[in-house]
């Protein structure tokens, strides 16, 4: 456990420090995060035990970097279009192939590349707030299941899904949740008085219901990646992050959240 907590504080600085430097190096987010996208892609190989299928793997790893780098634009749905019809085209003329796997992969390969990008774009619309609203983005993830993880050790009884995760209990994520609430609040007072000098109004009112229902759905995006890894017979998606596994596993509930926070956060104003 306590190898757990110093890669997730040292994680957390980091996270942090590029946050604070997010306007002098803009293009650096984007490209931390094409390389979270490619690495789970990894990761997904791996678990599945294609990264020898070269015809697959290769356009995937190719293509999920686009977005996050250059957005959603022309050249990214060219590349899309390109990339769906070869992925498609690779069943008719490749028959050891599976269709299973093929489309699995392109689902992923989906969902990871276009949910992770949503954070470059909470940056880019909240413009000089754009690095606040990312950590609130990534909070809602991170304090979320930190919440859930000490809340069930202490007072986890009753399972949630233990056919897809037998330790995540109901008191778990109950725990998460108002860790997540918390955490938002703290976060948001923080960074506005030592950071933006209260130059802005907090909606407290805002901020709660960010965390009450982005919570469960952070939670359901570590479950339906602990059933990719139950059906893969795996554990961990790798070993990367000292007592957290792979770059997957830190960021499966993110995947989740991050494209629910940008819709939230466009539709409500959390500093006024």
């Amino acid at each position: 456990m306590s190898l757990r907590i110093i890669s997730g504080v040292i994680g957390a600085i980091l996270v942090v420090a590029i946050l604070l430097f997010n306007e002098r190096f803009l293009l650096l987010m984007n490209i931390l995060v094409a390389m979270v996208a490619a690495l789970s892609m990894i990761e997904i190989f791996t678990a599945m035990g294609v990264t020898q299928i070269f015809c697959m793997t290769v356009p995937t790893i190719m293509f999920v970097p686009i977005m996050p780098i250059i957005g959603e634009n022309i050249i990214w749905q060219a590349c899309w279009y390109l990339y769906t019809v070869f992925m498609l085209g690779t069943v008719v003329c490749n028959k050891k192939l599976k269709l299973r796997d093929i489309a699995l992969v392109y689902m992923l390969t989906m969902v990871i590349t276009i949910s992770l990008s949503k954070i470059v774009e909470i940056r880019d619309y909240g413009h000089e707030l754009g690095g606040f609203y990312v950590l609130l983005a990534l909070a809602i993830a991170w304090t979320s299941d930190t919440g859930a993880y000490f809340f069930g050790k202490c007072f986890g009884r009753n399972k949630l899904c233990p056919d897809v995760s037998p330790k995540k209990t109901i008191e778990g994520v109950v725990g998460g949740i108002i860790t997540c609430v918390l955490s938002l609040i703290l976060i948001s007072f923080l960074f506005n008085a030592l950071v933006l000098d209260n130059k802005y109004g907090i909606n407290y009112l805002a901020l709660i219901f960010l965390g009450l229902i982005g919570s469960p759905i952070s939670a359901l995006g570590d479950l339906c990646f602990s059933a990719v890894k139950r059906n893969c017979h795996i554990k961990d998606f790798g070993n990367v992050i000292p007592g957290h596994g792979g770059v997957l596993d830190r960021f499966d509930s993110v995947i989740f959240v991050a494209p629910y926070a940008y819709l939230f956060m466009r539709l409500i104003p959390i500093l006024q």
